[in-house]
């Protein structure tokens, strides 16, 4: 029996059904990026709210889950993930969501939604661990970590076999930027320059980890990796928590 139901085009949809069409619009395409965009600034306005200010207070950065070392020490391991979605200023959210909306545009296109989630949740993870060494007795907060994580990503596609060509220009601006962002960093001493380091060397493990399909060597390269990035998140929170 033939089927006469025509299928009409997207635009129509989009227009006679306006809650689709907003779907359509935020999460089509780069939506993860989107997506950890509107918890970041979500989280900000519960900040603002808590402080009476947009120029959040050490108090209410802890009390929703900033990365300090006391905390951690007690248990709460999660504070290694959530710093990456909280802010001090609105100039600090303001730069760090441009930032996202560019290089998480282009590392989700190349890697997906869900290896884009984990290359932004690990680097945020691996920076954070590395300014509780660093920084012991720091309250600390923003994506910067997660973001220097997908700069590393983009910096290291020039020399992934399958994208030499495509992203070197792009990959020499990464590194133009990284480098830039880490001199600045000097001259500035209220930045977490351990987190952003830290941040590089989660992003640089990613690109190990979780290549894209069409150069991996396995078809269990990505499970493989997984398993290995979920072992060393859960050894160095062990030992966090055993030796600090």
């Amino acid at each position: 029996m033939q089927n006469n139901k025509v299928k009409m085009p997207d635009w129509y949809y989009r227009r006679k059904y306006p809650l689709y069409g907003l779907f359509r619009k935020y999460f089509h395409g780069n939506w993860m990026t989107n997506a950890i965009l509107f918890v970041t600034v979500v989280a900000y306005l519960v900040e603002v709210l808590l402080s009476g200010s947009f120029n959040i207070n050490g108090q209410v950065l802890e009390q929703l889950g900033a990365r300090w070392n006391p905390d951690i020490i007690a248990g709460e391991w999660w504070r290694l993930f959530t710093p990456i979605f909280l802010h001090v200023t609105i100039y600090h959210i303001a730069f760090n969501m441009a930032a996202l909306m560019y290089a998480g545009t282009i590392v989700e296109e190349v890697y997906g939604h869900f290896k884009f989630l984990l290359i932004y949740l690990f680097s945020g993870f691996s920076g954070n661990l590395i300014s509780a060494f660093f920084k012991p007795n720091t309250i600390s907060a923003g994506a910067s970590t997660s973001l220097f994580g997908l700069f590393a990503v983009i910096a290291l596609l020039q020399v992934v076999s399958g994208f030499k060509h495509q992203f070197t220009e792009l990959s020499k601006g990464a590194v133009v930027l990284i480098v830039a962002n880490l001199v600045f960093n000097l001259f500035m001493p209220s930045v977490d320059i351990a987190g952003h380091l830290g941040g590089l060397v989660g992003g640089a493990i990613s690109v190990l980890f979780w290549s894209p399909k069409s150069i991996r060597w396995h078809a269990f390269h990505d499970i493989l990796g997984t398993l290995v990035a979920l072992t060393l998140v859960l050894g160095a929170v062990w030992y966090l928590l055993n030796s600090i």
